[in-house]
Order: C-alpha cells, then structure tokens, then sequence
C-alpha cells in the first residue's frame, strides 16, 4: 500500500503521523511519504528518516484576526494547492492521511481531485477549523475523543485514540524521580515563568530536580543558570524526540493539555497538572484538559490560576504524597489507547483497499 501522510505545525499533528507510519513501516511492504513544510517540525524529525520520502510544501494559515492580508494568504494557498496536487499525482497514493491543522489542507484537497481517498484524523476534544472544513471531503475521520465537540454530523467517523511511538507505551509503570515541564513542540513561557516564580516553594522538597523542555520559550542555558540559581537542581531542553526517556525519569509532569500531549501521558501511566493554553484555537486544550481530568489521572489548573502560591503549593502536595502520585499514574493508565496506531492502520488498509 502507498501511503501519503499531510501533517506539519507542530509536534501535536506530526508525531501522532510518525507513529502511525512506523507502525506501517515495521509491517514492511508499504511505501511511504510526507508532504510538509522542510522548515517546519516535520522536516526536522524526517531528515534522519529515509524510509519516509519527503514532499516539500510551504503553506500557510488564514490570519484569524484582520482579514486585510487574506488576499495574499489566500493567493498563496492557491498556489500551494498546485503544487500540493503535482507533489500526489506524481507519489500515487492509495490513501491520504490528513493529520490536521492548515498544512494538511491543501493535500487533502488535491488527493480528492485526483480520486484518491482522504482518511481525516483530529486529535483534540474539539474539532479544529481546518478539519470542520475537511471533514466533508474526507471519506473517513478518525477520533481521538468518543464525542468530539464540532464533528460535522452525517460523517462516517471512527474513534480510534491518538497514537503514540511505541516506545511510549513501554515506559515503566514505576514513577521517576524528577519533575517535568512540557510546554508542547514550541514551548510554553507562561509554564517556565511559572516554575521560576514558583522555585522559593519548591527548593526544600526532598529529592525535587526540574526538567524542562522550552522549545521557543527561552534559552535553555540562561534558564538552567536562573533556576540554579534558585537552588534547584535542573536540566533543560530546546526540543528532544525522545520524550520516552523524559517520561521514564518524570515523578510528576506539569503541562500544557494537547491531545498528542494527553495520549502521550496516558501511555506512560504519569501524573500530570494540566495548564490548559488559553489562546488555542476555539478553546480545544480547555477540553482536552477536562475530559482527561473528569476521567482521572490529571488534575486541571487553570492559566488564571496559575500562581507561584497555587503551583508551588499543588506541586508540593503531590510531590510529597506518593500513594497519590501513584493513584494518579494509573488512572491516567486506564485512559490510555497505546493501540492506536494500528486502529488507524487498519483503517488506512481499509479505506485504500476500497479505492483498489
């Protein structure tokens, strides 16, 4: 089978996408490309994949705000679509996987201008503005959520969960011993901020060490030195891959509420406060956050809330109280789909087969 994925942005669409063409990749048999941004997260994580060919794609998002430079993003997008449409004709696929997300569009489209099927995969709890749009050309659309709010009615959907890399899955159910801070592929310095300001609160725990992934949110020397600084023992990352390997370390996780964040958590079984990005897109990380909280396993702190008094104090409660941390961690377990990958591989076998 010959499959084509369009996902790009950020890790949120593009690491769900990985998972799912490993999974195809250690079946064997099967060709595989990604048309994305070179510039972008996927170009990043695909340029040490050579099994996965890459289709380079620059598009761009609708301004949500003034509409005066729409006519020029519109123009743009009209050229990406062209491009988009010789980049599938000339890769054949039998299916698309459209993970979402602005850069998925205009692929999605061509693909079925040219007959191909369109297999749509939304990974939030509310469905984004360029899936709404897609969801009626889309000839399946996979859920991570069993009622995803704004999914079009009279689509044939299937709810599959978000896949994560298996690696994922296989983190230890035993709790680490350092606290870490997950802001998302680009970071989040509203999270770090928070952590600094909190750090008077948090020094005197036993055994308390800090990692961080900050993406754009700072310079990861400059904040190792002020929480050092701080007397707290930390490590900071730009950006790292291997978030199974943060996992295994973490006891305790702070973090924005993504879905491919969420799955990611629930796979490895580890407690986490959910900080919700208040600016996301129609709201979707306040729902993910809710559902996942109301289910167990994440405790919910609103960014109004967000206060060094009210983190340091929640951190320092849980950090101290392991049977809860514990609880917690397989809550969040039992919501895990760490067979999700292969829900949407069977999917994606299905739905190309129907084109065959």
């Amino acid at each position: 089978m010959r499959v084509l994925v369009a996902a790009g942005g950020s890790g949120g669409h593009v690491f769900p996408a990985l998972a799912v063409l490993e999974e195809l990749h250690g079946q064997g048999g099967h060709a595989l490309a990604w048309i994305g941004n070179p510039e972008g997260v996927e170009g990043r994580v695909l340029a040490g994949r050579a099994w996965i060919e890459f289709l380079p794609l620059r598009t761009r998002g609708l301004p949500r705000g003034a509409p005066w430079p729409w006519p020029e993003a519109l123009f743009q997008n009209g050229r990406a679509f062209l491009r988009a449409r010789a980049l599938v004709r000339s890769f054949r696929p039998d299916v698309v996987l459209a993970m979402g997300g602005y850069p998925s569009v205009a692929p999605a489209l061509a693909a079925k201008t040219l007959g191909i099927p369109v297999v749509l995969h939304e990974q939030n709890a509310k469905m984004g503005l360029a899936n709404r749009f897609l969801a009626r050309f889309a000839d399946l659309v996979l859920l991570a959520f069993p009622h995803t709010v704004g999914c079009p009615r009279g689509i044939k959907t299937m709810v599959t969960g978000t896949p994560v890399r298996a690696g994922i899955a296989r983190v230890p159910a035993e709790l680490g011993q350092e606290f870490l801070v997950l802001g998302g592929s680009l970071g989040s310095r509203r999270l770090v901020e928070a952590v600094l300001a909190s750090a008077p609160r948090l020094v005197g725990l036993r055994g308390f060490r800090v990692r961080l992934v900050v993406g754009r949110a700072g310079d990861p020397a400059e904040l190792a030195r002020r929480l050092r600084e701080e007397g707290l023992s930390a490590h900071v990352h730009v950006f790292t891959e291997q978030v199974e390997e943060l996992l295994g370390r973490a006891r305790l996780v702070l973090a924005r509420a993504g879905g491919s964040t969420l799955a990611e958590l629930a796979c490895a079984g580890r407690p986490a406060i959910l900080v919700p990005w208040e600016a996301a897109a129609g709201g979707h990380q306040l729902k993910n956050a809710e559902h996942a909280a109301r289910a167990g396993g994440f405790l919910l702190l609103r960014e109004r809330d967000l206060s060094p008094s009210s983190l340091g104090e929640l951190v320092a409660a849980l950090w101290k109280d392991e049977t809860e941390l514990v609880r917690l961690g397989q809550a969040a377990r039992a919501q895990a789909c760490p067979d999700a990958a292969q829900r949407v591989v069977k999917a994606l076998h299905r739905v190309g087969k129907e084109r065959r």
